[in-house]
């Protein structure tokens, strides 16, 4: 049985995957083949930073495939695809903070331990998976455009209910993760164990979680032409400065 005070992914192990960059491009995934089943979240659940909608191209075609497979009625909907370093940086600041508020007492190992859990670390050897484009955090919404229940009785921000496999959420909960299971993973996409909405391609979790030798996906730099959504006066400063 896996130790569950421990994240799901040892961060030696990340850092020891070689990485052979593919020189594949980031996609806008909403344009590469146009479909009603796929979406980007209006709003993300936790952050007010703009997004892109920007995957790695294999990645995206991945996204698109396991959105047409849902049933009628039911959309794939895309909170977040490609990130920055510097957003990515801030996402990390707001899991250590949190991670202390559930850990009172807990010492700084610990603390990043945790933290890291639910954010990867920016300067750490592996890229976060987000900054290389391979990792893609979505859920299911029907055709009221809400979303599905993934979490209940909890809410979504209890850490309780985040690993894929929790025992505290309902049989609803765990019927709809079943479904989300179902049409990503015949596309070739992972799941990160610890967060039921992270999956990911060609990134080191990738490649641990599938036993390949390397890793396809590095760093990868945000094209200049990006289209974004939400307010770029909402960028970390040395985002807005261009310094990706």
């Amino acid at each position: 049985m896996a130790d569950s005070s421990k994240p799901a992914e040892d961060q030696a192990q990340l850092d020891a995957v070689p990485i052979q960059e593919s020189g594949e491009p980031l996609v806008d995934f909403l344009a590469l083949a146009p479909t009603t089943k796929l979406l980007l979240s209006p709003h993300h659940p936790v952050f007010e930073f703009p997004r892109v909608h920007l995957l790695r191209e294999s990645v995206a075609k991945m996204v698109i495939q396991a959105a047409n497979a849902l049933p009628n009625g039911l959309r794939l909907q895309i909170v977040e695809g490609y990130r920055p370093i510097q957003v990515q940086r801030e996402h990390f600041k707001h899991s250590l903070a949190e991670a202390r508020k559930r850990m009172p007492g807990a010492s700084e190992e610990e603390i990043q331990l945790e933290a890291g859990r639910y954010s990867a670390p920016p300067d750490a050897p592996t890229p976060p998976p987000h900054t290389t484009g391979g990792a893609v955090d979505l859920e299911i919404i029907d055709e009221n455009d809400e979303r599905l229940d993934f979490f209940s009785p909890l809410p979504l921000d209890d850490m309780r209910g985040a690993a894929m496999e929790s025992d505290a959420i309902s049989d609803e909960a765990k019927k709809n993760r079943a479904l989300l299971r179902s049409i990503l993973e015949p596309t070739g996409l992972t799941n990160y164990a610890d967060e039921w909405w992270h999956w990911s391609y060609g990134d080191n979790g990738w490649a641990l979680r599938v036993n390949a030798p390397c890793a396809m996906y590095g760093p990868i730099d945000l094209p200049a032409d990006a289209l974004w959504v939400g307010d770029l006066d909402k960028l970390p400063a040395s985002a807005v400065d261009g310094e990706f």
